[in-house]
């Protein structure tokens, strides 16, 4: 963030002196040469198009203005790396990287990043060379074949509501990206919303039939005795059943689009109510495996 502030201040500072001197530049190269060994063993998946590693060594090149002093082809394939975070563009101007775009975007599409490919081409122009509807369509259809050998070779309860969930993030990524690019016209969300409402509806019915099928712990007795064997001293008032941990963890998705999870409890009353808490540690899946979140990220 500082090397960001940096950049913003020495290029639009007025009456102040915008040069950088030779010393600093130096102990920067110093710095960027002896980061380059760790970004080695990135590869084009590293943090999810998120890396904060990538980014950082960017920045580092563009706010000490010593990107000419490194080799283009090194620095530019760190790009597919940074393509999620919302200063990747800029970086990339200000690096003299425009005309290395168009391979960048090949690269996210055949590793399945269709939606970072598509922000690109919007941030570039190239929506003509790079259809912004085919990609998506293209990037629906992965993550649809990704789902369909594990229906196939496992229907377990878990594993089908697995599957769905990938669906689920995959339509809500795709349609949060025609909305933000304003692709109505091109790619109607009509079907894509009623197939969120067919997934939503699938998982509150197979949630339900789960709690259904839980084994229910017996209620006791008026006088405080249960049905188990008979135990002295039991403080018959302060009887208590706790609930079983929920087998399946619920999910946040980090768009706007945050469904509710139904709570429809039906296990006896002396259980009390059931409690989903969204966990923020799971990551968003495309279907074909890749954690997507937010188009740009701070």
């Amino acid at each position: 963030m500082l090397m960001e502030c940096l950049y913003v201040f020495l290029n639009n500072s007025d009456g102040v002196s915008n040069e950088l001197s030779e010393d600093i530049k130096d102990r920067a190269k110093a710095v960027a040469e002896e980061w380059k060994p760790r970004l080695d063993a990135l590869d084009v998946d590293a943090g999810n198009g998120n890396s904060l590693e990538a980014h950082a060594f960017l920045q580092l090149l563009a706010s000490f203005d010593i990107a000419s002093d490194f080799n283009e082809e090194e620095f530019s394939r760190l790009i597919p790396m940074v393509s999620r975070r919302r200063q990747t563009a800029d970086l990339c101007r200000c690096l003299g990287l425009s005309e290395k775009i168009p391979g960048v975007i090949e690269v996210l599409v055949n590793s399945g990043r269709q939606i970072d490919a598509v922000n690109l081409a919007f941030a570039f122009n190239l929506t003509e060379q790079f259809s912004p509807t085919d990609l998506l369509k293209s990037y629906l259809k992965d993550a649809k074949k990704a789902a369909s050998p594990v229906k196939c070779v496992n229907s377990s309860p878990t594993a089908q509501i697995e599957v769905n969930e990938r669906e689920l993030v995959s339509l809500r990524a795709v349609i949060k990206c025609i909305e933000e690019h304003k692709l109505e016209e091109q790619y109607p969300l009509d079907p894509l919303m009623k197939r969120v409402v067919q997934l939503e509806k699938a998982k509150a019915d197979k949630k339900r039939e789960t709690e259904a099928t839980k084994p229910q712990p017996k209620r006791p007795r008026a006088n405080g005795v249960g049905y188990g064997p008979r135990v002295s001293n039991f403080p018959s008032d302060k009887a208590s059943y706790p609930r079983a941990v929920d087998r399946y963890p619920q999910y946040v998705f980090d768009r706007p689009y945050v469904y509710p999870v139904p709570t429809d409890n039906h296990c006896p009353p002396l259980v009390g109510s059931a409690t989903y808490n969204f966990t923020p540690s799971h990551g968003n899946y495309f279907g074909n495996g890749y954690h997507y979140q937010p188009t740009y990220l701070h």
